[in-house]
């Protein structure tokens, strides 16, 4: 596992690679969604790398970040 730094604090990361060549960030969330949402609107930097917010596991309580690929546009919407 790995350190990633939100706002000064770290938390712990295992970093994987999918068969497509992206990078994820899999995060324990051991309290379940009271940890989910308190990262899950964040931008994730790891070794200058940027991950979104992609889901996350209840059963096995962790989430996970999906790596914003060169090219890719983040879109961000919101209700009016």
């Amino acid at each position: 596992m790995s350190n990633i730094t939100i706002d000064s604090k770290e938390i712990r990361a295992d970093y994987r690679v999918s068969t497509d060549g992206r990078g994820w960030l899999y995060i324990a969330v051991p309290n379940g969604w009271d940890d989910v949402k308190k990262i899950s609107k964040k931008v994730l930097t790891y070794e200058g790398r940027k991950f979104l917010f992609s889901g996350w596991n209840s059963d096995r309580n962790d989430c996970f970040f999906k790596e914003e690929l060169a090219g890719s546009s983040t879109v961000v919407a919101r209700f009016v």
